[in-house]
């Protein structure tokens, strides 16, 4: 997987709102964040030239995988690099959230 992850469909992604998604979040204590890595990590194998296996984001100890392939697919929605999505998912989400979710808002817009 030397080449960049590209974007082959945009109309796979979704918009979502950012504020909802961490009011789910806080009221779901959490539980919403796994249902959102579900649904990204589908959307980002269905509009990118990468194959994710969605399922492992559930998965105790194996998600690390899950992890790995939505930073390396989330490279073509955002500005940030593969290892740069990788390392902020694992110290501080958040962030990698707000960078992969306004990168999707962003190509479901074009």
């Amino acid at each position: 997987m030397s080449d960049n992850a590209q974007v082959t469909d945009a109309s796979a992604f979704k918009q979502k709102s950012l504020g909802k998604q961490v009011l789910f979040s806080v009221v779901t204590l959490g539980l919403y964040s796994l249902y959102w890595f579900y649904s990204t990590a589908g959307q980002l194998d269905r509009g990118t030239n990468r194959s994710l296996t969605p399922i492992l984001a559930i998965i105790p100890l194996v998600n690390v995988v899950s992890v790995w392939q939505v930073s390396d697919a989330g490279e073509a929605v955002t500005d940030q690099s593969r290892i740069v999505l990788f390392l902020v998912f694992l110290v501080f989400a958040p962030l990698a959230w707000y960078w992969v979710q306004s990168g999707m808002n962003q190509a479901a817009a074009d």
